[in-house]
């Protein structure tokens, strides 16, 4: 065999596990740490009208555990159990915690009224019976080992559905939309293309280089 051969055989294949990393990275998380999205809750589905949206805000926020959300209501706003819904429904996969006091893990799943049946809920354990005794909040809570984008809409559309106080009426309001906020530090995936392509085409041309000088000795 030519000693040439060993040397490009080894190079080949340093190249080649490179160019297979850099595909892994491109596919290998959709959600990266710090990823964000923001649903607002805007759909008024209370019977005598909950006022003038929007109603709260739901942030969804991608750690290295899972998902932390933080539901904010607006306006005076209040969380509240009439049994209509509950705090907050919403559809994910994942254990439940660290929730905020005066809320606990609700049934699963759930329904909300007219904004449909959702996987999971938290309910306002705290909250008095019907509008007795709401509370403002806010409310946050973990869902283990989910990602962003593992929330996902109903059949009917909606993302999250809120039983609330609002204008002095209660009733559910929900979310059936998102603004996605990329971290600045996210690798664009158009950069690891290219790099992948360029380590292959790099692989490409020694490999000539190597078969040219092989062929001359």
């Amino acid at each position: 065999m030519p000693e040439g051969l060993p040397l490009m055989k080894k190079l080949f294949s340093a190249l080649f596990a490179v160019a297979f990393l850099a595909t892994v990275s491109l596919n290998a998380h959709a959600d990266a740490i710090g990823t964000t999205k923001t649903f607002t809750l805007t759909v008024d589905g209370c019977s005598a009208g909950c006022g003038i949206g929007p109603y709260g805000t739901i942030l969804l926020t991608q750690t290295a555990a899972g998902v932390t959300v933080l539901e904010t209501l607006l306006n005076g706003d209040l969380f509240v159990k009439t049994g209509a819904g509950d705090a907050l429904e919403f559809n994910s996969a994942g254990a439940i915690g660290n929730i905020t006091a005066g809320f606990s893990i609700g049934p699963a799943p759930d329904t909300a009224s007219k904004f449909g049946s959702f996987l999971q809920s938290v309910i306002c354990s705290g909250c008095g019976k019907g509008a007795s005794a709401p509370l403002s909040g806010p409310l946050g809570f973990t869902v283990a080992g989910a990602t962003v984008s593992g929330f996902s809409a109903n059949v009917d559309g909606y993302y999250f559905a809120s039983d609330i106080l609002g204008n002095g009426n209660t009733g559910n309001v929900g979310a059936n939309g998102s603004t996605p906020v990329p971290p600045s530090t996210t690798p664009e995936p158009s950069s690891l293309v290219l790099l992948g392509t360029g380590i292959i085409g790099g692989a490409g041309i020694l490999r000539r280089k190597a078969l040219s000088a092989l062929a001359k000795r």
